[in-house]
This record gives C-alpha cells, structure tokens and sequence, in this order.
C-alpha cells in the first residue's frame, strides 16, 4: 500500500488500484485512517489512496507515504482536484471513496464554520458531473446521522436514479471499492 499525502506529486502506478478519500476532515475524526485498515482487508496490499489529511511524522500510516514533488501544486486544492479526477476517471481500477462520517465527539472542529462544508460542495460537484459522465467511478457511504442525509440521497437519486446508493457503513463502503477492483 502507498500513501498520498498533501501537497506531493507523484504518478501513480496505473496498474494499482487508486482511492481518494474524501470527506470531512476538521472534526471528522482520523476516519482515513479506519478506511484505509479496511481497504487493506478487502483490496489486499497493493493499492494506492491519496488522503487529504495532513498526517504528522508520529502517525501510523505517515511511514506509508509515498515521496514525491512536494513544490508542484501551489494549494492543497490544486492536489484534490487532481487526484480526485485520477481516481474517478483515469486510473485502471480504483475510485473516489466518500465518508460522510458524523462529527468527532473527541475531536470536534474548532472553528465556528459549518461541518463539513467543503464535503457538501465536492459531493454537488460530482453529482453534477456524473450526470453528464456516467462512468465515472464515485462511492458514497454515510453515517446515519451525518446532518441533512436525507437530501444528499435525494439529490443522488434523482440526479442518477434509484440504483445510485449510498453505503450505510465505513465497512460497506469497503466492500463496494474492492468490488471495483476485480
């Protein structure tokens, strides 16, 4: 398994599977971390996920990062945005992995901004685009109780149909990306 960390250029291996995981990160808890233990049960070890967290060098999985161009992308967002469309259009095997996770009742955000409002704007974004690209490959899965559920998978359905769905656990979600790749 090989790790991509902000804000590091690397071209992935087109013969391994490719992740991103997106998602709320402030006050989202470390759910890459559960994520990537579990693409590891269900992929096996030859795989590669980008994770927009900013991991310290003390972090279990920091060892696992791939070292590359760290001056190539000028934003963390330039890095997403580049990622995001590999995983979900040009690499072999692979996709983006949402986790809509509820908020970290031990590590909470600490700002006053809405929780998960990037995540809110991405998951528009590629509805949107795979109305338009159908092929492209994104999975959702959510916590019951991630805030206002209800109108993301009523946005999905009715943008894609019914067959769109959204995993009801981190587990789940799993299962369905090592699907992907056989």
């Amino acid at each position: 398994m090989q790790i991509i960390l902000p804000k590091t250029h690397v071209f992935p291996d087109r013969e391994l599977p490719f992740f991103f995981l997106a998602g709320p990160i402030r006050g989202g808890g470390d759910w890459q971390q559960r994520l990537t233990y579990l693409l590891l049960e269900t992929v096996g070890n030859d795989f590669t996920v980008a994770n927009p967290s900013r991991y310290p060098l003390n972090h279990p999985l920091h060892h696992l990062r791939v070292p590359g161009d760290e001056t190539y992308f000028k934003r963390q967002l330039e890095w997403e945005r580049f990622y995001l469309e590999y995983a979900a259009k040009y690499a072999k095997h692979g996709a983006i992995l949402f986790w809509l996770g509820s908020e970290s009742e031990t590590d909470p955000r600490i700002e006053d901004l809405p929780y998960a409002r990037d995540t809110y704007g991405e998951l528009g974004e590629w509805r949107g685009r795979m109305m338009h690209e159908p092929d492209l490959r994104v999975l959702i899965g959510a916590d019951p109780d991630f805030p206002g559920l209800d109108v993301i998978r009523r946005c999905y359905e009715a943008a894609l149909g019914p067959q769109f769905r959204i995993s009801d656990s981190i587990e789940d979600l799993a299962g369905r990306a090592a699907e992907i790749v056989k």
